[in-house]
């Protein structure tokens, strides 16, 4: 135990001296009452024994004692081990292809994975990094590996808003812009070679790109787990292109008739898999919030432990027992 105020233990010798006098006066009023026997008795309307006086001052003692060791606050060191997070380096790849304007999640595919996004990067770890990739046929970098919120979140308002469309779903093409950023950065700044390194993948999982199986070969010989989140309902969804006169226009087949969304979870699977990552199926946009959390658990590493000491101030208790011995003293 240690004291924050050291210095009012002082008082305890003021302590001493009026328990000396204590027991000078429980010892003069034995004698009184030896030399004048029950004539004392008759002088008082309520006779106080010798043991009731004893203890009346004990306890006044006990309260005085009480408030000096409170007004010394002492503290009580208390040692815990607290683990040595290693950094994350993480690069989002968003799909953006026409099929991620389909509602059948609310209000769009699209539209949810950014808003999970961006409530993400505001309460993750000040440590980790992120970045960001948009894809369709072609990927585009938009955020290199960043610890601000606010750039990140300027990138998911744009492709929130986005209204432009480029067609096509290639995986393995935002892989390799993911690959290439994490190599242009690492040769930049040496020390992120001992950060962890992931990648996650929102798409409804239709790849229509040839590069797929070469990036992914490269993503498990760097060790470099995949996190994939399908997105879509099971049932699917029309895609919306846009508004005219009015009414909501559809992407149409070479029939003319509107084109449902279909979804190929077996390319996520497959790309988690054998990455060492992991698949998470959003079928209403609830689970991205979940995918996101987890995936930051599983891929956390503890590198180590430091001690820390963590002090707890007792003058409350102190006051407590004060308070408990004043109200003993004034029953008795």
């Amino acid at each position: 135990m240690s004291f924050l105020r050291p210095e009012y233990l002082n008082l305890g010798w003021a302590l001493l001296a009026m328990a000396a006098w204590c027991c000078y006066a429980l010892y003069a009023l034995r004698k009184a009452r030896e030399q004048m026997g029950g004539a004392l008795d008759s002088l008082v309307s309520r006779p106080s024994s010798l043991l009731r006086r004893g203890i009346q001052m004990a306890l006044g003692l006990g309260v005085i004692g009480c408030l000096i060791l409170a007004l010394a606050r002492p503290q009580t060191n208390q040692g815990r081990l607290v683990p040595q997070l290693r950094q994350i380096d993480a690069v989002i790849l968003l799909d953006t292809s026409p099929s991620m304007r389909a509602q059948d999640i609310q209000p769009s595919r699209l539209f949810r994975a950014t808003e999970v996004i961006a409530t993400f990067v505001q309460k993750k770890l000040a440590g980790d990094r992120i970045g960001l990739i948009s894809f369709a046929n072609n990927a585009l970098v938009l955020s290199y590996l960043t610890g601000d919120p606010k750039n990140l979140l300027f990138y998911t308002d744009y492709l929130r808003d986005q209204s432009a469309l480029q067609y096509g779903t290639n995986i393995g093409g935002a892989m390799k812009s993911a690959m290439a950023l994490l190599s242009r950065q690492a040769e930049i700044e040496p020390a992120m070679q001992q950060h962890k390194k992931v990648l996650i993948l929102l798409s409804d999982g239709e790849d229509h790109g040839e590069e797929l199986k070469a990036e992914l070969r490269e993503l498990v010989e760097r060790r470099i787990p995949a996190y994939c989140i399908g997105i879509g309902s099971r049932e699917g969804s029309l895609i919306p292109l846009g508004e005219r006169n009015g009414q909501t226009q559809y992407l149409t087949g070479a029939n003319g008739q509107p084109i449902p969304t279909t979804f190929d979870e077996s390319t996520l699977q497959d790309v988690a898999e054998r990455s060492g990552g992991r698949y998470y199926r959003a079928r209403t946009g609830m689970e991205m919030d979940q995918a996101f959390n987890d995936i930051f658990v599983r891929a956390r590493e503890i590198t180590g432990y430091r001690r820390e000491n963590e002090s707890r101030e007792r003058y409350g208790e102190l006051l407590a027992a004060a308070l408990i011995l004043f109200l003993i003293r004034v029953v008795i």
